[in-house]
């Protein structure tokens, strides 16, 4: 008798230890104030721990002894404040990963009638989290490359930055490193970035051809192996060093290989989606985004690009540059592109 009463209690114990495990039911956003819900069923608030992940910007939540119903899903967000949600289900608890979009604050609590968990969400938009570094290729006793009508990259290239660090001041920190026609060596410009411990950096220049049927845009990001068309142009923009009495080969790559490799695979999204955007919005040809070994790109300590906008040598891209239209569209998706990765 005595045995059977134990197995009676035990049964008993298990049922209610099942029982007892609360279902997640689903997940919602709501716009107006921004949030999102998780409906929980019953009247019983699950227990759970918080944490946040500052480097990646996303927020894990963990439900302790719930489990999820089947219309608790992952989702991807097209909006102001979440990117994606992720559901992990475990063996007594439900894993929750909120992909935030950047300078968003939290707070978190249950509601009751109906219960449901709910993450408030708002945006501090004063802050600028992030500091870019816009680079006008060339300048004053280095014009760079001429073109028709004896167009100077150095003016062309200052025109386009002044445009772009308008449109990324309304986001970034942005620092120029020359906003007039002055000469700044090419050790100067990364350092510039470096001192002020910056997050990108972005130098613009115009390519050049000894035929004017070169043409189109390229986007170039650093790397220690490059093809050969790549080895030409960072020669032509590296040979300002030797001409101005600069030895290149100091400007040494500081990060050691692990950042190397994460600058490198940043750089280079931001170079693909760039070059796509910027020919479709130009209606220039696409000529690619490419690794190289540009002595301004290998000077910073971060991921970075070297936008060639254009050829200063072909008609038809040089009658589009000259215009502050083009100007400013070529700025707006430089701008486009860093945002998009940032954000």
């Amino acid at each position: 008798m005595k045995k059977i009463n134990l197995i009676l209690l035990f049964f008993i114990l298990t049922t209610l230890g099942f029982s007892q495990q609360i279902l997640l039911k689903n997940l919602r956003f709501n716009g107006n104030p921004p949030q999102m819900v998780i409906d929980v069923e019953g009247n019983i608030k699950p227990k759970y721990n918080i944490n946040y992940d500052e480097q990646n910007r996303y927020l894990f939540v963990e439900f302790l002894n719930t489990k999820a119903s089947s219309e608790l899903k992952n989702k991807t967000i097209n909006g102001s404040y979440v990117k994606s949600v992720k559901i992990r289900k475990y063996s007594n608890s439900t894993g929750v990963f909120i992909f935030f979009k950047n300078n968003i604050n939290y707070s978190a609590s249950y509601w009751s009638n109906p219960t449901r968990f709910v993450l408030n969400f708002d945006k501090n938009k004063a802050k600028k989290e992030y500091t870019i570094v816009v680079d006008a290729g060339h300048g004053g006793k280095d014009p760079g490359a001429t073109g028709f009508n004896k167009y100077h990259e150095k003016d062309i290239a200052l025109r386009i930055t002044r445009y772009l660090k308008t449109s990324l001041e309304k986001d970034f920190n942005v620092i120029m490193t020359r906003n007039n026609d002055s000469f700044i060596s090419l050790s100067n410009r990364p350092k510039t970035g470096n001192k002020a411990k910056a997050d990108f950096f972005v130098s613009v220049h115009l390519n050049a051809n000894s035929s004017s049927q070169g043409s189109g845009a390229d986007v170039f990001y650093f790397s220690r192996t490059e093809s050969d068309y790549a080895k030409k142009v960072a020669i032509f923009e590296n040979s300002v060093g030797s001409k101005f009495g600069e030895n290149v080969d100091d400007i040494t790559l500081i990060m050691g290989q692990l950042f190397y490799n994460k600058n490198k695979e940043i750089s280079a999204k931001i170079a693909q989606d760039l070059i796509n955007s910027y020919s479709k919005r130009l209606k220039m040809r696409n000529r690619g985004a490419h690794g190289a070994n540009f002595a301004v790109l290998r000077g910073f300590d971060g991921p970075g690009i070297l936008v060639e906008a254009g050829f200063i040598t072909n008609s038809s891209d040089i009658s589009k540059l000259k215009q502050s239209r083009y100007q400013k569209l070529a700025a707006e998706e430089i701008a486009k592109a860093i945002k998009r990765h940032f954000y």
